[in-house]
C-alpha cells in the first residue's frame, strides 16, 4: 500500500466530526441520523480514509469514526478496519478514531480497542447515548460498553453489574446523578433538589469516586447505563 498523504491545509469552519464508510448508502443514513441528533454540530462523510485525509476539513476533525461489520457479514471488514486504523495513524496530527460495529463480543471490542481505537459504540446503543459518547471523547475521554467491562472484567471495580453498582449510591446522590446525567450544572442541580451548591459538590465528588468516573461526562454516560431513573 502507497504512503498517506499529509494533510492538506484547513478549510475554514468549526470542527468536526467525520464518518469514514465505502459503502454509500451505509455511510449517508449514518450520516444522516448524526446529524438530526446534533444538528449544531458539523458532521462530514468520506468513503475512504485517504478521501477524507486530502480533504479541506482533515485537519478539523474533531472526531473520526469507522464502521466495523461482523467478520460474518463482510469476512474482508478486518483487513478494511486494520488498513483504516493504519492509514489514520500515520498521519502527523491523526484525531481520536470512534468504532461503531454490529458485532459486540468483548474479545472483538478488545481487538478494536487495542488497535488504538478511543471507544467502542455497538450498533445496540440509542442515537442519543452515541452522541453523548462522541462528545467524551473529543473531551479526551475513551468509552466501553458496560456490559463488555462485565464481561472482559469478570466482575471488576468498574464492571459491577448495574444494580450492585447503583446501590453504591446514597438516595440523594441518586438523585444527583439523575441531574448530571441530564448536564445540568451544579447550582441548578442545587436549585432544583433544595440543596446548597457546595454540598451538591460534595456529592458529584462522591459518585465520581464511587462509580470510578474521571469527569461529569462519564458519570453521565454510567448513569443512562445503570438506568439510575428508576
Amino acid at each position: 500500500m502507497g504512503a498517506m498523504p499529509s494533510l492538506v491545509p484547513a478549510s475554514s469552519g468549526e470542527a468536526c466530526t467525520v464518518v469514514i464508510e465505502d459503502r454509500t448508502f451505509f455511510r449517508e443514513c449514518v450520516l444522516a441520523s448524526l446529524q438530526a441528533a446534533e444538528p449544531s454540530h458539523e458532521f462530514q462523510a468520506f468513503e475512504s480514509v485517504p478521501a477524507w485525509a486530502q480533504s479541506g476539513v482533515a485537519r478539523r476533525t474533531s472526531l473520526l469514526i469507522l464502521w466495523m461489520s461482523a467478520p460474518s457479514m463482510r469476512p474482508e471488514s478486518d483487513g478494511v478496519f486494520s488498513d483504516r486504523m493504519r492509514q489514520v495513524q500515520q498521519l502527523p496530527e491523526p484525531p481520536p478514531i470512534a468504532v461503531m460495529s454490529d458485532h459486540e463480543s468483548a474479545d472483538f471490542v478488545a481487538h478494536v480497542m487495542s488497535s488504538g481505537a478511543r471507544a467502542f459504540v455497538p450498533a445496540s446503543m440509542g442515537l442519543d447515548m452515541a452522541v453523548k459518547v462522541m462528545d467524551l471523547v473529543r473531551a479526551g475521554g475513551s468509552f466501553i460498553p458496560a456490559s463488555t467491562l462485565t464481561a472482559m472484567a469478570g466482575g471488576g471495580e468498574r464492571a459491577r453489574p448495574a444494580l450492585e453498582l447503583a446501590s453504591l449510591l446514597s438516595p440523594r446522590q441518586l438523585d444527583v446523578a439523575r441531574a448530571m446525567r441530564k448536564g445540568l450544572p451544579n447550582k441548578v442541580i442545587a436549585y432544583e433538589l433544595a440543596m446548597s451548591e457546595s454540598t451538591v459538590k460534595v456529592h458529584v465528588r462522591t459518585i465520581m469516586r464511587k462509580l470510578n468516573a474521571r469527569n461529569r461526562t462519564e458519570v453521565a454516560l454510567l448513569a443512562e447505563q445503570l438506568d439510575v431513573s428508576r
